[in-house]
C-alpha cells in the first residue's frame, strides 16, 4: 500500500477530487496522463492506495470522501440517555459522515467512542447500560444537549471541510423515498456495507441529504430494509446465519477442511449448543434428536484437523465450558461412529487439561491411542507429557509416529537429550558410571545431563504449555503491542514467537505458576525445585560490568545492587561493558542464566522502567509497550515540548485590508508580505501572503500543532470570511521516513542537520542536560550526577553511565562531552 503522505498518493487524491468517483482503471489512466508513471504501476496504486480521505462506493468506484461529503447533512433523533450523557448513538444515522479518525482536522474535535474500548468514558458520563450503544457513538461536551428534549433532531453537517453538530431549528425537509434506489443496490440474498450504499446514494444524487431531513435509520426502515452492525439488507434477512456461514468458511480455509469435515464441525457446534442451552431434565431427549438427525455427519471428526477445528470453535469461539466439552466427548464416544472414538477421548483429554487434571488428561490420550495407535493429536499430547518427565526417548518416539511430528518446536531440542550408547561396553558389562551394576540395567538407553544443561529444556516445556489455546488471547494481545511499530504484514506473526512476549505471558501473566502447579508432578524432582526458584526471580535492569566473549557476563542488578555471574554464550559476544538491559536472570544449579530475551535499555529509559518494575500496579501490556517503544519511529519535539509536526494551511483571503491589519497587530510588521511569529528569540510560525492571485492566498506554517492552532485562530480573527482551502499535518518521523525511502522526495523535508532544525533540537537538549545534572538518577542509586561527580566513591559509577551513552555527537542527542565538562570530569 502507498503511504498517504506520498506525493503520488496526494496527486491521485487530487485527481479523484477533480473528476469525481472513478473506477480503478479510469483513475490509473488519469494518473498516467498526469505524468506519474506507467499504466501497470498506476493500476496497482489505484487498487492498493491507502488514504484517510478515500472511500469506496457500492459500484466499485473510489471516491474522495471530503469532496463527496461536502455540504451533506444527516440527522439523529435524541433520547433521554443521550441528552443526559452528552453521548450520541451515531449508528446508523450519522456514521456515513464519520470516516475521519479523531486526529483528523475534518473531525472538528468530535471523538468517536465504542463499547469495550471506551467503557471508562461511558461510566464517567453515567451510562449504566453495558449494551448501549450497540455501535459507534459521538462524545460531546457534557451539557451540549442540555437545552433539547427527547425526540428533537440534531444535524451533523460537513461544512468547509469540518464536521459540525447543531440542533435542527426548523421543520426538516421532506423525507426522500429510498426504496427504489436501495432495490438497485442491495441484493435480496446478501448484506452490503452500509457506508458504501449511503455514499453511493450521495454520489448518484447531489441533492440528497443537502438539508436536514428524516434520520437515515428511519428512511432505511421505511424503505423495507434493516441495518445490523456495519451492514444493510432486506427486512427479515438472517444476519446471524449469514455471519455464521462466513465464519465457518473462514474456519474451513484455516484448517484445510473438506466439505464433510466442515459439515462435521457444524454438527459438533450444534451438539455443543444443545448441551449448553437445554435444561438437565430435557437434555437426553434433545441429544437423542441431534444424534438421530446428524449421526452420520460426525464422521468427519475422525481426522485431526477437523477435531482441532471443532475444539477451537467450541472453546475459543463459542466459549463452551469444560463440563460441556466432557459431555460432548461422552456423547461422541458412546453414540457417534466408532471411527471418531479417538476424537472423543482426545476432546475429553483437552477438557481435563484445561481444568489442570493432568493425570486424567493423559489417561484419555492413552485411550485415544488404544483405538488408533497413530492418531496425531494424541501422539503430540503424550509427547509433551513425556518431555515434561524428561523422557526424551519416548517423546521422540511418539513424535516420529505423528504426521509432521518433526516440525514440533520441541523436536530438535529433544534430540540433544537422547542417550548415547557406549559401543565399547557389552550389555552385561559393568556400567561406566561406577555403580557396580550391569550396563543394561544401569545406563543402557538412558541419559544423564546436568541441571545446567536441562534448564533450557525446562524453559521449553513451559513455553510449550503457554501455547495452549487458553493462553492464545494473551499471546495475541501482547504480540499486537510488540509489533505495533512494524509495518511488515507478517509482523504480528513474528511477534507471536518473540521471546519477550512469551516470557511476559509466562511470568507477569501467571502462566508459569499454573505450569508448575499442573505439570510439576511430571517434572524430575530437581527441575521442579528449579522451577519453584524461578517463580521467585524478578525481571530487572542489569548493567554489564564484565564480558567474557562466548562464555558469560558479570552483571549488576540496578534495582538491588546484586552482582551476578551469568553463563551466556550468544549475548556475551554482542554486549559491551557499560551496556544496560532488561531481562529475567534465573538460577540454574550453581550458575545463572537468562531466558526470555534481552531488552536493551537507553540511559534515559532506566528510571521509568525501574518505576514500572517496582510498581505492583504495572500490567503486562504496559510493560511490553514500554519495552517495545524502541522500535517506534524517532519522535522529535519542539522547544516547548510538543511533538514536531509539519503543519501547513492555505487560505483564500476575503478581507484584504482586514487580514493585513489583523496579522500586523498580532505578529508585527510584515517583511515582503511575510509575518514571522517569534517569542524569546524562537521562531514559532510563519505566514506568507501571495497578492498576485485572485483571490489573495495566505500560506500558514508551524512546526507543532498547538502553535498551528494559534495561527489558524489568528487568521480567522483577522479575516472571518476567509476560506480554508487545504491543510496538512505531518509528523516529523514521517517526513524523515520519506526522506530515507529510496525514490521518494518528502513534501516538507526535515533534516536534523539543517541549521534551523539543529538549533531547535540543540536548544531543547541543552535545557534537558542542565536539568539532568541535578536529577536523581536510578542508575546512580538515586543520586544526582553532580553529587556523584563530587563523591570519589561514586565517580566510577557516573563515568560508566556516561560511557554507556552514544558517544557520537548529533543534533537532538545528549552530549557526553558537554556533560563531562559540566561535571568537571
Amino acid at each position: 500500500m502507498t503511504d498517504p503522505g506520498d506525493s503520488t498518493a496526494e496527486a491521485a487524491m487530487a485527481l479523484l477530487r477533480e473528476h469525481g468517483p472513478l473506477h480503478p482503471a479510469e483513475w490509473a489512466r488519469l494518473l498516467v496522463a498526469d505524468g506519474h508513471g506507467d499504466l501497470t504501476v498506476m493500476e496497482e496504486l489505484a487498487e492498493c492506495i491507502a488514504h484517510r480521505r478515500l472511500g469506496y462506493l457500492a459500484d466499485g468506484r473510489s471516491v474522495a470522501l471530503d469532496s463527496l461529503l461536502a455540504g451533506r447533512v444527516l440527522t439523529h433523533r435524541l433520547t433521554d440517555v443521550e441528552i443526559a450523557s452528552g453521548i450520541l448513538a451515531a449508528h446508523p444515522d450519522l456514521t456515513p459522515l464519520l470516516p475521519f479518525d479523531d486526529h483528523d482536522p475534518a473531525a472538528g474535535g468530535l471523538r468517536t467512542l465504542f463499547r469495550d474500548l471506551d467503557d471508562d468514558v461511558f461510566d464517567e458520563r453515567g451510562v449504566r447500560d453495558p449494551d448501549w450503544p450497540a455501535d459507534a457513538a459521538l462524545l460531546l461536551e457534557p451539557d451540549t444537549l442540555a437545552d433539547l428534549q427527547p425526540g428533537d433532531l440534531v444535524a451533523l453537517a460537513f461544512v468547509d471541510g469540518v464536521l459540525r453538530l447543531t440542533a435542527v431549528g426548523s421543520a426538516p425537509a421532506a423525507a426522500p423515498d429510498l426504496a427504489v434506489a436501495l432495490a438497485d443496490l442491495v441484493p435480496m440474498d446478501r448484506p452490503e456495507p452500509l457506508d458504501g450504499i449511503i455514499w453511493q446514494l450521495m454520489a448518484d444524487d447531489r441533492a440528497l441529504f443537502a438539508a436536514p431531513t428524516t434520520p437515515i435509520g428511519d428512511l432505511i426502515t421505511d424503505a423495507g430494509y434493516v441495518c445490523d452492525g456495519d451492514d444493510i439488507a432486506v427486512a427479515g434477512f438472517d444476519f446471524a446465519a449469514d455471519r455464521g456461514q462466513s465464519h465457518l468458511a473462514t474456519v474451513a480455509a484455516a484448517h484445510h477442511l473438506a466439505d464433510d469435515e466442515t459439515d462435521a464441525v457444524t454438527a459438533f457446534i450444534s451438539l455443543i449448543g444443545v448441551l449448553e442451552r437445554t435444561p438437565d431434565n430435557d437434555r437426553d431427549r434433545a441429544v437423542d434428536a441431534v444424534m438421530v438427525s446428524a449421526s452420520d455427519r460426525f464422521a468427519g471428526l475422525a481426522r485431526p484437523n477437523a477435531a482441532r477445528a471443532a475444539f477451537g470453535e467450541a472453546y475459543a469461539t463459542r466459549r463452551a465450558g469444560t463440563d460441556t466439552l466432557r459431555l460432548a466427548a461422552a456423547v461422541l464416544r458412546d453414540r457417534g461412529p466408532r471411527r471418531i472414538a479417538p476424537t472423543a477421548h482426545w476432546l475429553a483429554g483437552k477438557a481435563a487439561e484445561l481444568d489442570g487434571l493432568t493425570t486424567e488428561a493423559e489417561r484419555h490420550y492413552e485411550r485415544a491411542l488404544s483405538v488408533d495407535p497413530n492418531w496425531d493429536e494424541a501422539l503430540a499430547a503424550l509427547a509433551r507429557f513425556a518431555s515434561d518427565r524428561g523422557d526424551a526417548v519416548r517423546a521422540i518416539g511418539l513424535l516420529d509416529r505423528a504426521a509432521g511430528g518433526y516440525y514440533e518446536p520441541m523436536y530438535d531440542l529433544l534430540q540433544s537429550f537422547l542417550p548415547v550408547d557406549r559401543p565399547d561396553l557389552g550389555r552385561n558389562d559393568r556400567c561406566w558410571c561406577g555403580s557396580g551394576r550391569k550396563y543394561k540395567a544401569c545406563h543402557l538407553g538412558k541419559a544423564e545431563h546436568p541441571l545446567e544443561q536441562r534448564a533450557g529444556w525446562l524453559y521449553q516445556k513451559a513455553a510449550s504449555f503457554v501455547q495452549g489455546i487458553e493462553w492464545r488471547p494473551l499471546l495475541i494481545s501482547l504480540a499486537q503491542i510488540r509489533s505495533a511499530h512494524d509495518d511488515d504484514p507478517f509482523a504480528l506473526y513474528h511477534a507471536l514467537d518473540d521471546p519477550l512476549v512469551a516470557d511476559v505471558v509466562l511470568f507477569e501473566c501467571g502462566t508459569f505458576e499454573r505450569f508448575v502447579a499442573e505439570r510439576g508432578d511430571l517434572l524430575p524432582a530437581d527441575e521442579l525445585l528449579l522451577a519453584q526458584q524461578w517463580l521467585l526471580a524478578e525481571r530487572s535492569v542489569h548493567e554489564v560490568e564484565a564480558v567474557r566473549p562466548g562464555e558469560g557476563l558479570t552483571l549488576r542488578d540496578v534495582r538491588t545492587g546484586d552482582r551476578l555471574e551469568v553463563t551466556e554464550r550468544t549475548a556475551s559476544r554482542q554486549l559491551r561493558v557499560g551496556d544496560f538491559f532488561c531481562a529475567r536472570v534465573v538460577p540454574v544449579g550453581t550458575s545463572m542464566q537468562i531466558f526470555g530475551g534481552i531488552e536493551p535499555i537507553e540511559p534515559g529509559q532506566r528510571g521509568r522502567l525501574i518505576e514500572l518494575l517496582d510498581s505492583e500496579s504495572t500490567d503486562p501490556e504496559e510493560l511490553v509497550e514500554f519495552l517495545s517503544a524502541r522500535f517506534a519511529p524517532p519522535q522529535l519535539v519542539t522547544t516547548d515540548g510538543h511533538p514536531m509536526v509539519a503543519c501547513r494551511a492555505v487560505f483564500e483571503v476575503a478581507d484584504t485590508a482586514g487580514i493585513w491589519r489583523g496579522l500586523s497587530r498580532r505578529f508585527g510588521t510584515a517583511d515582503n508580505d511575510q509575518w514571522t511569529w517569534t517569542e524569546q528569540g524562537s521562531v514559532l510560525g510563519v505566514l506568507n501572503l501571495a497578492r498576485d492571485t485572485e483571490p489573495w492566498v495566505l500560506e500558514v506554517e508551524a512546526m507543532n500543532e498547538p502553535r498551528f492552532e494559534s495561527l489558524l485562530d489568528a487568521v480567522g480573527a483577522a479575516d472571518p470570511e476567509g476560506r480554508l482551502r487545504e491543510q496538512t499535518r505531518t509528523p516529523a518521523a514521517e517526513l524523515i521516513a520519506q526522506a530515507e525511502e529510496k525514490g521518494v522526495r518528502p513534501v516538507h523535508p526535515i533534516d536534523p542537520e539543517d541549521p534551523e532544525i539543529a538549533a531547535v533540537l540543540d536548544e531543547h537538549i541543552l535545557r534537558y542536560e542542565q536539568q539532568w545534572l541535578d536529577e536523581a538518577i536510578p542508575a546512580l542509586d538515586g543520586h544526582t550526577p553532580r553529587e556523584c561527580a563530587a563523591d570519589p566513591t561514586r565517580r566510577d559509577e557516573l563515568t560508566r553511565l556516561l560511557n554507556s551513552f552514544p558517544q557520537q555527537e548529533r543534533p537532538g542527542a545528549m552530549s557526553p562531552h558537554r556533560l563531562r565538562e559540566a561535571l568537571g570530569l
